[in-house]
């Protein structure tokens, strides 16, 4: 049984009762103060005989001007009184040591039906003795008293028919059932819809509870009502938000171990192209000289050093957004010397060139991330390149600030491709590449790289044009004197002429 059938029946139960039991006792004491009346209007009748009976035989006692009246003078007496007197009661007796001296009315005091049996079983009975008696159907009152006629103590009875107030009694009470039955019936309807809307917010409760168990954890109660559905909802909620919170944290956890996977597979590329290819010139090439072989082989070392560090680094950043970055003072021209030197195998298989633009500036990086910030950008501009393109590596000054640049003059990026390029795990095709007009995991990561570094990453694109893009480093370069470009941000169509460029080692001439 549901909670508001429970409380709907269990109010409907005592609503019933206290009706019943209201009506009960009004209708009792009603009938009650009936009974008095009634028994005070025959007590004052009975009284006016028993001083009628008196009073005519002293008035014929005097008129006969004897001292006592004869027995038989005191019956004649009584029996002419009492008949006159009847028609203020049902039945009228006078009885002297137990024999019937005179008798009137309905024969209730003789034969088969004999009120006296309910009386005092002898003549010395008290004054003003009440019984109420059923006779046949009918209820009568009868009053017993002694009247004292001619020294001889007389037993007066009478009885009073009171039958219409048990009638009415009786009526009340099946009319009082009645009428509760149907207040009742109405105030239970009304209860029924005074519950209901008393529980709706516990039925709401419910339903978030149901809601939040099949995994919306967003979904909150109202706190509404009286004080303990509000605390009801105020809990309901406080647990939705808490396993809200949870849920959150370890979809969080998943997310990171997820992108860690993602960014992992994505940043081994670079550095395995390139072990792979020095690798495999020291296996193809058959007359390599000493100096030759040390060189790629110190820089397959570095590579897998640089992998097993990026690991490291991509794992951190991946579990935590308050990672230590490593920060140590790199010239550009080192840092872009080390990245022609890597990316070298990797652009000549595609037969992309790469020039570099730069002044001798410092950055203050953590060398492994922003090795990996701009081998994504190189990467990414070179898918974007045609084959025999060329991709700029450049670094300048402007308002106080030092800016790295990549630029392409390939396929570019839609508008829409531009403003989401950055947004996690966003995805235009599978493969993700700006061949196909998107940015891939590797922009994302670049941006997540860049924030670390409190710099900021932009990028302009024309679509089928080229694209640039842009790291704003928060940090002062040394005096760049006078640099081609210097003033302002290189643009795809003015790229393909820089002032100054330097080959790439290993790369195509």
């Amino acid at each position: 049984m549901k909670l508001w059938q429970k409380v709907s029946l269990t109010a409907l139960i005592f609503v019933m009762l206290a009706i019943q039991l209201t009506q009960f006792l009004v209708l009792e004491r009603s009938f009650e103060n009936s009974i008095q009346r009634e028994r005070q209007t025959a007590v004052a009748a009975h009284e006016a005989l028993s001083a009628s009976l008196s009073n005519h035989a002293a008035y014929e006692r005097l008129k006969a001007g004897k001292l006592l009246l004869s027995t038989d003078e005191i019956a004649e007496l009584l029996h002419s009184t009492v008949t006159a007197d009847i028609s203020t009661a049902a039945a009228i007796t006078v009885r002297l040591n137990g024999n019937t001296v005179t008798s009137a009315g309905a024969g209730l005091f003789g034969g088969e039906t004999n009120l006296l049996e309910d009386l005092a079983p002898s003549d010395a009975i008290d004054e003003g003795q009440t019984v109420i008696c059923d006779v046949g159907g009918e209820t009568y009152l009868v009053i017993a008293s002694t009247v004292q006629l001619e020294t001889m103590p007389y037993a007066l009875y009478t009885a009073y028919d009171i039958t219409d107030v048990y009638t009415t009694r009786e009526q009340d009470l099946t009319s009082a059932r009645t009428t509760g039955l149907l207040c009742g019936a109405a105030i239970s309807a009304a209860m029924l819809v005074m519950v209901l809307i008393f529980l709706h917010p516990l039925k709401v409760s419910v339903q978030t509870i149901e809601a939040v168990a099949n995994g919306n954890y967003s979904l909150r109660v109202h706190e509404r009502g009286s004080a303990e559905l509000r605390t009801l909802a105020r809990s309901i909620n406080n647990m939705s938000a808490s396993i809200d919170e949870r849920e959150q944290k370890l979809r969080e956890i998943a997310d990171s171990r997820k992108r860690f996977a993602d960014s992992m597979a994505h940043e081994m590329k670079t550095p395995l192209t390139s072990i792979l290819g020095f690798a495999d010139i020291l296996r193809i090439k058959s007359a390599v000289s000493d100096s030759q072989r040390r060189d790629y082989a110190t820089t397959i070392v570095e590579e897998a050093k640089r992998l097993r560090g990026l690991s490291a680094k991509l794992l951190q950043l991946a579990s935590t957004n308050s990672t230590q970055l490593d920060l140590t003072d790199v010239p550009a021209g080192q840092l872009f010397a080390d990245i022609a030197h890597t990316m070298a195998p990797i652009l000549e298989r595609r037969g992309i060139r790469l020039e570099l633009l730069h002044k001798d500036a410092v950055l203050r990086v953590d060398r492994e991330l922003f090795l990996s910030l701009l081998y994504n950008l190189i990467d990414n501009a070179a898918k974007a390149s045609p084959e025999g393109g060329t991709v700029w590596l450049v670094q300048s000054a402007l308002d106080g600030h030092i800016v790295l640049s990549v630029i392409d003059q390939g396929i570019g990026m839609k508008p829409d491709t531009v403003r989401r390029a950055t947004e996690a795990f966003y995805m235009e095709d599978k493969a993700r590449s700006r061949k196909a007009g998107g940015a891939g995991l590797g922009l994302a990561l670049c941006d997540d790289i860049c924030r670390r570094h409190g710099a900021r990453l932009e990028i302009r694109s024309v679509y089928h044009k080229g694209t640039t893009i842009l790291i704003h480093m928060d940090v002062a370069p040394p005096d760049s004197a006078a640099l081609p470009g210097k003033a302002e941000k290189p643009q795809p169509e003015a790229a393909a002429t820089p002032a100054r460029r330097r080959k790439n080692r290993g790369g195509r001439p």
